[in-house]
């Protein structure tokens, strides 16, 4: 049990040196980083070796690792004061991915229905689930961008707001799951632009996924005035692609949001679309990937997961962002 410890602490170690060295280009890495909740939550096993063995070692491994968790999510479980009643204009925004093979269009009605959001950003929009939104929630959303796709490759905006496209800009020179969409509408007298994003998904697209963080981070910097980009990411909050857009942009949930928030994986109808890890399926709902970063000059009041029914096997967040 003792070279266990010693074994588990070693690595332990590479773990953390590779989150911590600031270099992400292997599928190692990103799987390493993108997994290291679960990691640092691993050390638990050292417990009865502290106990039995009495090994000082153990119990600052075990502190250490508890040390670390803290400071990388303490923040996500500390009650935030409610914004709601922060006099100002605000606009909701929902991100969802619907799942492309994803054929359950009353699913993806009562989402879009029951959150109700302003603005909502979809990704992997197939024909099936475009075609009813045209029917059934022209009168909700008069103003849409679709861009329905077989498979994972769709996308679309709907809105209450009257927008123009935009040019997508420094966003052309990465590549994309699906082609990014830029809008810009007004609430009331101010303007807004939202950014909907589909990145590249496995641990094998890290320098895609990479580009596609540059090229957010280009846009951002260069744009004048508030902005929203929102969409799935395929990268969680410890991943480097996460944290280069997070040095320009700020992330609703880690603003407004209470616990991990995780959106990905689900369990779906439809099957295969499940990660297989060594032949098990992954457990539900272990990473946050879908997420709604916004500029400076805006805040979240507030951030929620919507509740999953099974169609996608991602869950929706949504945002509600105020003006500054």
């Amino acid at each position: 049990m003792l070279l266990a410890s010693r074994v588990y602490t070693f690595f332990l170690g590479v773990v953390l040196l590779i989150r911590f060295s600031g270099v992400e280009r292997s599928s190692l890495a990103f799987a390493s980083n993108a997994l290291l909740l679960y990691t640092l939550g691993s050390a638990v096993w050292l417990i009865p070796v502290a106990l039995i063995g009495r090994r000082l070692d153990s119990w600052l491994t075990l502190a250490g690792c508890f040390a670390l968790a803290l400071l990388l999510w303490g923040g996500l479980f500390i009650p935030k004061q409610s914004q709601d009643s922060v006099q100002g204009l605000s606009v909701s925004v929902m991100s969802y991915n619907v799942l492309g093979y994803n054929f359950d269009t009353a699913s993806t009605l009562r989402i879009l229905r029951e959150a109700a959001p302003d603005v909502a950003v979809l990704q992997e929009l197939n024909p099936e689930n475009a075609a009813t939104i045209e029917r059934e929630l022209s009168d909700r959303y008069p103003y849409r961008w679709l861009d329905p796709q077989p498979g994972v490759r769709g996308g679309g905006i709907v809105s209450r707001f009257p927008f123009r496209q935009m040019p997508t800009g420094p966003l052309a020179d990465a590549q994309w799951v699906g082609r990014p969409m830029v809008i810009n509408f007004s609430v009331e007298s101010r303007e807004l632009t939202l950014v909907r994003v589909h990145s590249y998904s496995g641990p094998g697209n890290v320098a895609e996924r990479n580009d596609e963080a540059a090229a957010i981070t280009a846009f951002a910097s260069a744009h004048q005035g508030p902005l929203v980009v929102a969409g799935d990411f395929n990268a969680t909050d410890q991943n480097g692609a996460y944290r280069l857009i997070a040095s320009v942009l700020r992330d609703s949930w880690r603003e407004a949001g209470y616990g991990f928030g995780h959106t990905f994986p689900g369990t779906p109808t439809i099957p295969g679309t499940r990660p297989v890890i060594l032949g098990i399926p992954a457990p539900k709902w272990l990473i946050r990937i879908d997420c709604i970063f916004h500029s400076p000059d805006l805040f979240a009041r507030t951030a929620q997961i919507i509740a999953s029914d099974g169609a996608s096997d991602h869950r929706p967040v949504m945002a509600t962002l105020g003006f500054r």
